[in-house]
């Protein structure tokens, strides 16, 4: 098990930007699963939206690039990965709303290397419901 501030370690995301809580399992280079809890006090859900709040996509998408960024950057020489960047979203399609209070589970493998480049796939869910999944494409030392 990884805590905060061990992920904090391996990635460069910081509160309010940091969208994993803590990492339960971990293949470095191969996969990872990691947990959020998603706070009812983020101050996103006073505008997304007032009456009816839920996550935006694109913080799942979020989520899932820094849980593979835990699991790339585990595997590199100096178990860092701040150098890494999203180059690509493919394929991502959103199944249910996260409402605030959710705990969510994410869950990253990676599918294909080549060079810098290396392609993701990735699944949220929640209480056993897949919310999200989709590929990414990470690229590092840009």
């Amino acid at each position: 098990m990884m805590e905060r501030n061990e992920i904090e370690k391996i990635i460069p995301h910081r509160p309010p930007f940091l969208w994993i809580d803590r990492v339960e399992e971990l293949e470095p280079g191969i996969r990872c699963v990691a947990w959020l809890t998603v706070d009812a006090e983020n101050p996103i859900f006073a505008g997304h939206f007032p009456a009816r709040p839920i996550l935006p996509g694109v913080l799942l998408i979020e989520a899932v690039a820094q849980t593979a960024a835990v699991m790339m950057g585990s595997a590199t020489p100096t178990g860092t990965m701040s150098s890494a960047l999203l180059a690509a979203v493919t394929r991502f399609k959103f199944f249910k709303p996260v409402l605030p209070g959710t705990q969510l589970r994410i869950e990253t493998a990676k599918l294909t290397q080549a060079g810098t480049m290396a392609c993701i796939e990735g699944t949220v869910s929640a209480l056993g419901e897949k919310v999200a999944s989709g590929e990414l494409s990470v690229v590092s030392g840009r």
